[in-house]
């Protein structure tokens, strides 16, 4: 992992059409601004692995409704689950 340190409208450049600008620092918060080209998806973390979650899951339910497939869902859901309780809980 590259580290860098930049300052309010500083930026970093990330191969040939992707910049990364430091647009302001609110205490504990950065706000980043990002430019790409369109065909450039950008997402936040949590949001690109809700899609990738989803995607197991729909992966999981178009194979035939074999044991060992829906064994694989059932913990699948299990742990999704069990990590939106501990978000929920931790968040108090």
């Amino acid at each position: 992992m590259l580290v860098l340190t930049r300052k309010v409208n500083e930026s970093i450049n990330i191969g040939d059409g992707i910049v990364v600008t430091v647009l302001a620092i609110e205490g504990e918060k950065v706000k980043l601004g990002i430019a790409a080209p369109r065909e450039i998806v950008v997402l936040r973390q949590e949001v690109f692995q809700a899609i990738q979650e989803q995607e197991k899951l729909q992966e999981l339910l178009a194979r035939e409704a074999e044991p060992g497939h829906l064994e694989a869902l059932r913990k699948l859901l299990s742990d999704e689950n069990t990590g939106e309780q501990e978000k929920d809980s931790g968040a108090g």
